[in-house]
């Protein structure tokens, strides 16, 4: 392993559960979970944007290339005031060069398995895929609110179980959700600049 490091600073725990089944599968070569790649949970929304100016500041100073990727929910706020505030913030705690990302999930992580009903189907058998891959409002997905869409269809819905089944198995290049292939492609950019 090289002294390269990805850090990764999620909203909550779900996301966490997500990344650790999807990022071995994207993750270019250098890159290896908890070893030099790793996902660092908060409480929330408020918890994340108060420690972000903290971590900034310790990961701009690590004797190591340190690279930082921010995942945050969209929710109800617009996507590029979001994304540019949370910028400004990391950008304000270190220093211009620094490399880092800030990544949307429109609305929210939920929204990226809709994205993929066929792997959601896996999780959830009641869900008709076909059925419901063919429905207008799922065209594109990031126009939703996900995890309400998937409560509708299933009564089985759990945000922790549902994160840890989707992330080994989801469609990544032939996801439907814009989101979803703005977050593999920007960690793909992020990780292969020099």
């Amino acid at each position: 392993m090289g002294h390269k490091r990805l850090e990764i600073l999620t909203e909550e725990s779900s996301m966490e559960l997500f990344l650790r089944g999807i990022l071995p599968r994207v993750l270019p070569s250098g890159y290896t979970l908890d070893e030099n790649c790793f996902i660092r949970p908060h409480q929330g929304k408020s918890d994340l944007k108060k420690s972000i100016p903290k971590k900034m500041r310790v990961y701009s100073k690590s004797p190591y290339p340190t690279k930082v990727m921010i995942i945050h929910d969209q929710d109800s706020n617009d996507c590029k005031k979001l994304k540019q505030e949370l910028s400004e913030l990391a950008r304000a705690s270190s220093s211009d060069d620094f490399p880092f990302l800030v990544r949307i999930a429109c609305r929210e992580l939920e929204n990226w398995y809709l994205g993929d009903f066929d792997s959601l189907e896996k999780v959830y058998p009641e869900i008709k895929s076909k059925r419901q891959s063919m429905k207008k409002k799922f065209r594109n997905p990031d126009n939703v609110t996900g995890s309400h869409e998937i409560k509708m269809l299933t009564r089985q819905f759990s945000k922790a179980a549902t994160a840890r089944s989707m992330g080994p198995t989801i469609a990544i290049e032939s996801n439907r959700s814009p989101s979803f292939q703005q977050f593999v492609l920007g960690l793909s950019k992020l990780l292969n600049e020099h």
